[in-house]
C-alpha cells in the first residue's frame, strides 16, 4: 500500500514526465502508470497493458529513470510490467489451476507459451547510446557523380526549414542505409533533444502487427506522430503487407503535414513499387516528394571508398596492403560498396597474415583471392531459377505446379514458389502466375498461406528456410 507520502511522490514523478514527453505521449503511455514497489535497487510500475509496459520499457525506461532519481531519490533499476502479471493466484485459484493441468481423458493440457517479460532497465553512466551504426556518418560517406545527388537530399532533408518528404532508391549495396544512419546521427548532434526513429521493413512490420493484436494501435499511432524524423529502410519489402502500408501512409502524410522529417530508402523508384505489390496510394505518396536515386558506383568512387577502408584497417593494424593490390580490387569490383568492402577485409586479413609470417602478398595471390571472392557471390535469383530449386525439394515437377491437381504436397509446392518469388524478388503477381498457370489473385492467396503454413508446420518452415538460404535476399543485410 502507499502511504501519502510515496503518493505524492510519484504524483510528482508522473508531472515531471509530463512535461518532458507533452501531453500526447504522456495521456498514451504514463497516464495509467501505477507505482507498485519502489526502493533503492529497483522502481517497479504497472500500466494496463502489456504492448504498453513493452513500448515504455524499449523506448522511455532509460528516461523515466533518469526522471525518478533526479526527481524523487536515486535508484538502480526500473521494471514495468502489464498489470495482470503482477497479480498472483489465490489459494483457490492455484487448486483449480492444478486440477485442470490434464483433461478427463488423462491428455495432458495444453500450455500457452508468453513472450518474454521486458527486463527491467539499469541506470548507466553511458547515457549517449544510440541504435545507429556509429560508422555510418557523412563524415565516412564518398560521393562523387554517381551519388551526389542522394548526398544532397539527405543533407537538404536536415537543412531545409521546409522539409519534404524524401525517398532514395537504388540496388542494394550503394549507400542508402548509409544515407539514413547519417541522418539520424547528424539530426541528434544538433537536436539531442529531439525524437528521431530508425525503422527496416520487418521492425515495422512487427510493431503494428503487436499493436494490432493488443489492441494498442492507437498508443502505437501515437508514438510515432511524436517522432520528430522517422527513417524506413527497406520499404520494397512491405509488399504484400497491406495493414502495414495503410499506416505507413497514414503516418507520413500526418508528420508531413506537422512539418516533420520524413526520409525512405528503398530499392525501387515509387512507379517500381506499384507494379511490385506496393500500394498505389503509398506508392504515390512517396512520388509526390522528393525522389532521387543511387547509381552504381563507378571506378572513381570505388577507389575512394578502397583508400578509405584501407587507411582505416591500417590504422588499427598497422600493415598497410600496396597501392596497387587496393586499386586492383576497386576495378575488379564492379557491383556495389557492400561486394568492394568484403574483398578489401579480405585483402587487409591476408596482408597481415602475409606480414606475420615475414613475407610479402604476391600480386597473384591476389588476383587469386579476389577471382574466388566473385565467384562466391550469388547473382539475384530469378523466378525460374527459384522454380527449379522448389521443385527439387518438393519433389515435384513443373508441370505438377503448372497443372490443376489439387493434391496437398503439389499445392504446398506451388505455395512455397510464390512465397518465395514474392519476398525474394520484384516479379509482380500477374507475371509470378505465368511460371504455374495461375491468376495474380491465386498468386497472393499463396502467398497468405505459405505465411501461416512456415510458422505452423515443421517440414514447410523446413523448406521455406532452404529456399531462403540458397538465394540471397534484397534488404537482408546492413548496407554501406
Amino acid at each position: 500500500m502507499q502511504n501519502a507520502h510515496t503518493a505524492q511522490q510519484f504524483s510528482q514523478f508522473k508531472s515531471a514526465l509530463k512535461a518532458q514527453f507533452g501531453s500526447d505521449v504522456y495521456s498514451s503511455y504514463f497516464e495509467r502508470l501505477a507505482l507498485a514497489d519502489a526502493n533503492e535497487d529497483k522502481l517497479t510500475l504497472t500500466t494496463p497493458t502489456r504492448y504498453a509496459a513493452t513500448i515504455i520499457s524499449k523506448r522511455y525506461a532509460r528516461y523515466m529513470l533518469q526522471t525518478w532519481s533526479e526527481s524523487v531519490s536515486p535508484v538502480g533499476s526500473i521494471d514495468v510490467r502489464a498489470t495482470q502479471e503482477m497479480v498472483q493466484p489465490s489459494g483457490l485459484q492455484r487448486e483449480v489451476r492444478d486440477r485442470l493441468k490434464s483433461y478427463g481423458d488423462g491428455k495432458p493440457a495444453p500450455v500457452v507459451e508468453q513472450a518474454p517479460l521486458p527486463e527491467p532497465v539499469a541506470l548507466s553512466d553511458d547515457a549517449t547510446v544510440t541504435p545507429f551504426a556509429r560508422g555510418m556518418t557523412f563524415d565516412r560517406f564518398c560521393t562523387n557523380e554517381t551519388n551526389r545527388l542522394a548526398f544532397h537530399a539527405a543533407m537538404k532533408l536536415l537543412d531545409s526549414p521546409e522539409p519534404v518528404v524524401t525517398m532514395i532508391h537504388g540496388p542494394a549495396g550503394r549507400g542508402k542505409t548509409h544515407l539514413l544512419n547519417a541522418v539520424a546521427q547528424e539530426w541528434l548532434s544538433r537536436h539531442p533533444e529531439d525524437k528521431v526513429l530508425y525503422l527496416t521493413y520487418d521492425a515495422l512490420v512487427t510493431d503494428v502487427c503487436e499493436a494490432f493484436i493488443s489492441k494498442s494501435l492507437k498508443e502505437y499511432r501515437t508514438f510515432l506522430q511524436n517522432t520528430d524524423v522517422l527513417l524506413i529502410d527497406d520499404v520494397q519489402m512491405l509488399r504484400g503487407r497491406k495493414r502495414t502500408q495503410e499506416e505507413l501512409d497514414c503516418l507520413i502524410e500526418r508528420l508531413r503535414v506537422a512539418g516533420k522529417r520524413v526520409l525512405v530508402a528503398g530499392a525501387l523508384a515509387p512507379k517500381e513499387l506499384a507494379e511490385t505489390g506496393i500500394s498505389p496510394r503509398l506508392a504515390n505518396r512517396l512520388a509526390g516528394g522528393l525522389c532521387v536515386s543511387v547509381e552504381k558506383p563507378d571506378l572513381d568512387l570505388r577507389l575512394k571508398v578502397a583508400r578509405q577502408l584501407s587507411d582505416e584497417a591500417s590504422e588499427i593494424s598497422g600493415v598497410t596492403p600496396p597501392t596497387r593490390h587496393v586499386e586492383l580490387l576497386a576495378r575488379r569490383c564492379e557491383e556495389s560498396i557492400r561486394e568492394l568492402e568484403g574483398a578489401m577485409s579480405l585483402l587487409q586479413v591476408a596482408t597481415e597474415a602475409e606480414a606475420q609470417a615475414g613475407g610479402q602478398l604476391s600480386d597473384d595471390r591476389v588476383r587469386l583471392l579476389i577471382t574466388d571472392h566473385l565467384q562466391q557471390k550469388k547473382g539475384p535469383p530469378t523466378p525460374g531459377v527459384i522454380l527449379d530449386f522448389v521443385c527439387e525439394r518438393f519433389g515435384q515437377s513443373k508441370e505438377d505446379l503448372a497443372g490443376r491437381s489439387r493434391k496437398q504436397p503439389i499445392v504446398r509446392a506451388r505455395h512455397a514458389f510464390c512465397f518465395a518469388t514474392r519476398k525474394l524478388t520484384d516479379t509482380p503477381l500477374k507475371a509470378i502466375g505465368g511460371f504455374i498457370n495461375r491468376d495474380h489473385t491465386t498468386v497472393m492467396h499463396s502467398v497468405n498461406a505459405a505465411e501461416i503454413l512456415a510458422g505452423t508446420d515443421p517440414v514447410f518452415g523446413n523448406h521455406i528456410t532452404e529456399i531462403f538460404d540458397e538465394f540471397p535476399q534484397p534488404g537482408a543485410t546492413s548496407e554501406k
